[in-house]
């Protein structure tokens, strides 16, 4: 479930009097993505995904109204698959390019993609479970339940130090807007300190399924250059 940025309002509207409603549901929202980038409080297990055959590029499909900023960890059958940088792959595996496997490592190559080496040797149905730190996209017009209503009088102070620092308008207030910056800045340090202990004891676990289950996308064949 998801609370509309909307709702926050009613809070904000009386300090800032003759300020558009539009422009205050933009300043929750980018607030609120402000949030999620700094103290990674957005966390969620994206949909099981299936590893193809010969295939070692992935989509990252995050709910909708969402990017992965940063995959937390990934599984594959089971078993934790390494984090690793590209120049410490091709130590590690040479030519991992060139042949196929179990899945030891991934990469995270953008917000949207990342990829599994060796190459998957065969095609896992629901195989493959990544958990990872969500931000807002910035035409999305909610977040989460658990974000918006944890981290409520953050993301109110985080507006209003956005709104009220806006030059020459009625509601104007560049004092008003440091202190409401500052408290903002507590928020998050205090958010960033509770999300860096939220996975702890999660079970990392597959939930295999059936193959009649919709296959999430694959980019790259390996030997075939696209």
């Amino acid at each position: 479930m998801a609370i509309s940025y909307e709702t926050l309002l009613p809070e904000i509207l009386p300090m800032v009097s003759g300020c558009p409603d539009s422009l205050v549901q933009n300043s929750v929202r980018a607030s609120v993505i402000e949030l999620c980038e700094r103290a990674g409080v957005y966390q969620a297990e994206l949909d099981p995904l299936t590893t193809v055959a010969n295939i070692y590029e992935y989509d990252l499909e995050a709910p909708s109204g969402t990017s992965v900023q940063k995959i937390l960890w990934v599984t594959h059958g089971g078993k934790d698959v390494e984090p690793i940088t590209t120049t410490l792959l091709e130590q590690r595996l040479p030519n991992w390019r060139d042949g196929s496997g179990v899945p030891q490592y991934f990469i995270q190559q953008t917000s949207s993609l990342f990829i599994l080496a060796p190459i998957p040797m065969v095609t896992s149905v629901n195989s493959t479970v990544i958990r990872a730190v969500l931000r807002p996209t910035h035409t999305s017009t909610s977040c989460a339940n658990d974000v918006m209503n944890d981290y409520r009088d953050t993301i109110v102070n985080g507006a209003l130090s956005r709104i009220l620092r806006i030059p020459n308008k009625d509601w104007t207030d560049l004092m008003g807007a440091q202190i409401y910056g500052s408290l903002f800045n507590q928020g998050v340090e205090s958010a960033e300190r509770r999300a860096r202990h939220a996975d702890t004891g999660v079970h990392r676990n597959v939930k295999y399924g059936g193959s009649s289950g919709p296959w999430r996308t694959r980019r790259r064949r390996y030997g075939n250059g696209g």
